[in-house]
């Protein structure tokens, strides 16, 4: 039985070098007898969270017998988690080096370098690793997922979207969950590149997959917009915020303003109206009907809804500044000094970090649904 090499002065108890207090020298690896207690003593490190020791015997196994590749990959592993990235790379290649390989061994070894490049950031180093692991092993999972949201992540949709179906075959819900974020990627490329007309097929894609993407019905509703469709575009809209209720302090302005031009402006209030029946909670409706009511003069009736868009969300200090205004309005000073008071008591207490569903709100859901 090989032994193995000192480097390190022992612990008194001859454990794992854990220590209570203070931490402990190393165990001395010539006293643990034989490659298979240092590998034991290895384990109990690594479970007692002292990665350093771990690490000693790890390499003190591998220096002593490095055809052991259950130690040799572990160290490997190991000097991946704790960043160096390099040394786990050069292990890996070394060992793919080696001839009397066994084919799981070789694909093991493909799969922990190409886990080497994707920790660290290389991510063309990754693909070309993870496809490399998909020419030995055409159903391995890990290496298909990862390389989907790697190609993602490098706007290489097409090739993203054709390795979906693989994975279809052995994760449904992660292919479903990757395949609508890669839709919706590209339809925002293809919409950069003014490929308007792809940015649509993309989206009417995804929504085939699921008449409930919110994102996605938002975007094709902008599309449909833009080329002057105002009907569709109400139509998307629509659908968004019945998916999504927190997309409605970014669209309902957007449905109002299709309503408009196609001289509509009473259907606008009678969808407010209507959302407000099933969802009387919902504060953004609540605020666009408060709106809807004062741009025609009714503003104690603004008032009322506004109100209650604020006992709602009562977080959201620009909810109280468009509150405290109609109340000025309406001259009820007194009233208003309520309202603002409670936005001062906000601002100290929040620093205007309100949910924005009059306001800043907006810009923070137009990034997020497009």
């Amino acid at each position: 039985m090989a032994t193995l090499s000192l480097r390190r002065k022992p612990p008194a108890d001859g454990g794992s070098g854990v220590a209570i207090g203070r931490r402990r020298p190393v165990v001395d690896a010539r006293k643990a007898g034989s490659v298979e207690a240092a590998l034991r003593r290895a384990l109990r490190a690594a479970v007692a969270g002292d990665r350093p020791a771990a690490e000693t015997w790890l390499e003190r196994i591998v220096e002593a017998d490095s055809a052991d590749l259950d130690a040799y990959l572990a160290l490997a592993r190991l000097y991946r988690e704790q960043g160096d990235i390099g040394r786990a790379i050069r292990m890996h290649q070394n060992l793919l080096l080696r001839s009397g390989l066994s084919k799981t061994q070789k694909n093991e070894a493909l799969l922990e370098l190409a886990r080497d490049f994707d920790a660290g950031g290389f991510s063309e180093r990754a693909v070309a690793g993870y496809e490399e692991v998909l020419d030995a092993n055409p159903r391995d999972a890990e290496a298909t997922e990862r390389l989907v949201s790697l190609l993602g992540a490098l706007r290489e949709h097409s090739r993203a979207l054709a390795l979906v179906k693989r994975l279809r075959r052995f994760d449904r819900e992660a292919a479903d969950a990757h395949e609508g974020a890669l839709l919706l990627a590209q339809a925002r490329a293809q919409t950069d590149e003014g490929d308007a007309d792809g940015a649509r097929a993309t989206l009417k894609r995804a929504l085939r997959r699921d008449k409930t993407n919110a994102a996605a019905w938002s975007m094709l509703g902008d599309r449909e917009a833009e080329r002057g469709k105002d009907a569709r575009a109400i139509d998307a809209w629509r659908k968004a915020v019945a998916a999504d209720r927190s997309l409605g302090a970014l669209l309902l302005p957007r449905i109002e303003a299709g309503f408009a031009a196609r001289k509509k402006p009473q259907d606008y209030e009678t969808y407010v109206r209507s959302l407000l029946e099933e969802r009387p909670t919902d504060a953004a409706a609540q605020v666009a009907l408060a709106r809807t009511l004062a741009s025609r003069g009714e503003t104690r009736e603004a008032i009322e809804s506004l109100s209650r868009a604020v006992e709602i969300a009562p977080e959201a200090p620009a909810l109280r500044v468009e509150l405290g205004r109609l109340l000025l309005e309406e001259g009820h000073d007194g009233e208003a000094l309520k309202a603002y008071g409670a936005l001062l008591d906000a601002v100290e207490r929040d620093g205007l970090r309100g949910s924005g569903l009059a306001g800043e709100a907006g810009e923070a859901g137009e990034e997020d649904a497009s």
